[in-house]
């Protein structure tokens, strides 16, 4: 580590982080500010909130802090950080974003500490940086561009990863689009279990989608409704017109087991989703991949079923899933396989009807589907599957 680097990690904080500012620098964001300059000699520049040198725009400009970028802490959004998976917001900031200086691409650093989750950087590599795994088209674990180690902290390596948002950050317009993110999801499980890695942790916050092909800008961190320069409204498009990809992140919790053993077994860690049936057993060992079929199953119900009128016709395969019993419960080939017959059993004007979520009041519902009925004739007129499948 260089004299310079130890120099600025050993100043004190720097003074606008201790002044008395609504909007100033917290201690949960230093880690940050002491990578700064670090980073950007690595390729990736934070946002100016970030710098050494920062000074808030608004002391300036006299503006009102909130439409000031450089006002917004990740703290300051607790419901917008769960969508970046970071659970423990009261801590430390886990997930940053960045922009990558070689193309302006904004991306997404992860910080992991190695003793803490120590497989997840080889899971990472394996998964998406060594080949054939990473140009499998049926890999949607999210890509790890770089792996960067800290210069201040040994045990603190950073996976830059592209920045995604949640999943359910935009509601489906069709039974299609649902179906079809499904399709990618067990697809990606699919995969992980064939290579013998068991996810562990699958939820909501973590199954994000590229925000790329659907908003009109890439959306800022603390605020989705803004562009991540905070210079324009997001205005967003439908799947269907504009097909994106969805990914499995966060394998802190993930084990690699081995491909001879025909009964795996672990111990678990309680993921976010609480109410998988293992967890009542905290000391025994269990099947892994039963608890990952659980948790599909039960995100797909929680989440999306429950809060809609027009997936019925999958509650066989989701019910099977999220059996108490995970005896019970089929493997991923057959889930998948059953998952595949009932989309197939669909027909295509089903899949175009609209997406009716049960929280719609009667105008709105009235709008929303004379809408649909004019964009569903575009779509049909301009070829547009029912299926909107980014890789077809």
């Amino acid at each position: 580590m260089s004299s310079s680097l130890e120099a600025k990690a050993a100043a004190k904080p720097h003074p606008l982080s201790t002044a008395a500012l609504k909007f100033g620098l917290s201690p949960d964001e230093f880690f940050w500010r002491d990578h700064q300059t670090w980073l950007a000699d690595s390729g990736y520049m934070l946002r100016s909130r970030y710098r050494l040198d920062w000074e808030p725009s608004w002391l300036k400009s006299k503006k009102d802090p909130f439409e000031c970028e450089d006002a917004h802490s990740l703290l300051a959004s607790k419901a917008r950080f769960e969508c970046l998976n970071v659970t423990n917001v009261s801590k430390q900031i886990v997930i940053m974003d960045a922009i990558r200086i070689s193309d302006g691409r904004v991306v997404a650093l992860k910080r992991v500490p190695k003793s803490t989750y120590p497989f997840e950087e080889e899971l990472n590599r394996f998964l998406t940086i060594s080949e054939p795994q990473a140009g499998d088209p049926h890999n949607h674990s999210v890509p790890v561009y770089d792996i960067l180690q800290s210069p201040l902290d040994e045990d603190i390596v950073l996976l830059v990863m592209p920045y995604l948002i949640r999943i359910d950050e935009l509601k489906f317009s069709t039974i299609g689009e649902a179906v079809e993110c499904f399709r990618q999801l067990f697809e990606g499980l699919q995969f992980l279990h064939r290579h013998h890695i068991a996810h562990l942790d699958i939820h909501r916050n973590n199954i994000m989608m590229d925000p790329t092909p659907v908003f009109s800008y890439i959306p800022h961190p603390t605020h989705s409704y803004k562009s991540y320069d905070f210079k324009h409204s997001i205005s967003t498009r439908t799947r269907t017109s504009h097909p994106t990809k969805y990914f499995y992140i966060d394998f802190g919790f993930s084990w690699r087991l081995p491909p001879d053993d025909p009964f795996p077994r672990v111990g678990l860690d309680v993921g976010a989703d609480k109410s998988v049936p293992e967890y009542e057993d905290r000391q025994g060992r269990h099947d892994p991949f039963k608890v990952d079929i659980y948790c599909l199953g039960n995100t797909i119900r929680q989440y999306f079923m429950d809060k809609s009128y027009s997936l019925e016709f999958l509650r066989p395969i989701i019910t099977e899933m999220v059996q108490q019993d995970p005896v019970k419960r089929p493997s991923i080939d057959k889930a998948f396989e059953q998952f595949e017959q009932l989309r197939a059993s669909v027909s295509p004007w089903t899949l175009r009807s609209r997406m009716v979520y049960q929280d719609e009041l009667p105008l709105g519902r009235l709008y929303r589907g004379c809408r649909h009925a004019v964009r569903t004739a575009f779509w049909m007129a301009t070829g547009k599957p029912a299926l909107p499948n980014p890789d077809a």
